[in-house]
């Protein structure tokens, strides 16, 4: 997921760059959208993502953003969710430029 994200134009993913170094969660903004018509645009293509500060609102004021758009990611999940996400936020672009 975490290589796929960084081939859409404009997402700035928040966190650390390996895998290893991380959670199942991944927090991410767009250039081109608010991460609230981000993750609307995405629920369009059956893949459910948050959005918002999630109870994390010091963090979010140092990382200077007022939200982001998060996928967690579990056993459950393949290649095609990561496939459907990634679809998702190409549609984001295409609507919001």
């Amino acid at each position: 997921a975490l290589e796929r994200l960084a081939e859409v134009p404009g997402l700035r993913v928040y966190g650390p760059p390996d895998a290893e170094r991380r959670g199942a969660l991944v927090s991410w903004t767009m250039d081109c959208a608010h991460p609230h018509d981000v993750a609307e645009i995405v629920a369009r293509t059956g893949v459910c993502v948050r959005a918002g500060h999630h109870c994390a609102q010091p963090l979010m004021k140092v990382l200077g953003v007022g939200a982001t758009t998060r996928a967690s990611f579990a056993v459950h999940n393949s290649r095609r969710d990561v496939d459907a996400l990634i679809g998702g936020l190409h549609d984001v672009r295409k609507i919001f430029g």
